[in-house]
């Protein structure tokens, strides 16, 4: 069971396939008409940025590109969809919102770099 779940994890075809179809649904959610209660406030922002954190991570085990390139490329998605909601007419595209993209491809590859750090200091302590 070990075997095939290390598999799974390390298959980046795999998170490939994850990552088209997290872009096809968040895609139509952003650009279909939302009747989301707003009771949270800035729910949206946090929404966001969950949105590009799952981003991130299927790209980061999807790609073995840089990831500068890696952020780039959300940050550019994320624009392009907030640029795409200005033309929409029940929409709106706000820099707010790219702002909260950001954070959220931000918050993911700091956590790895502090996964990262913390091995390499537990690494080199033994």
């Amino acid at each position: 069971m070990k075997t095939l779940i290390t598999k799974l994890w390390r298959n980046p075809p795999l998170f490939m396939a994850y990552l088209a179809g997290a872009i096809l649904v968040f895609s139509y959610l952003f650009f279909s008409p939302q009747n989301i209660p707003q009771n949270i406030p800035n729910s949206d922002k946090i929404g966001h940025i969950i949105v590009f954190f799952v981003l991130s991570f299927l790209l980061f085990k999807a790609a073995t590109i840089r990831r500068r390139w890696q952020m780039l490329i959300l940050l550019t998605y994320g624009i392009v969809v907030e640029c795409v909601q200005a033309f929409i007419p029940y929409r709106s595209g706000s820099v707010d919102d790219v702002v909260a993209d950001a954070a959220g491809i931000l918050l993911f590859y700091l956590v790895t770099n502090v996964n990262y750090l913390w091995v390499k200091i537990k690494h080199n302590a033994q």
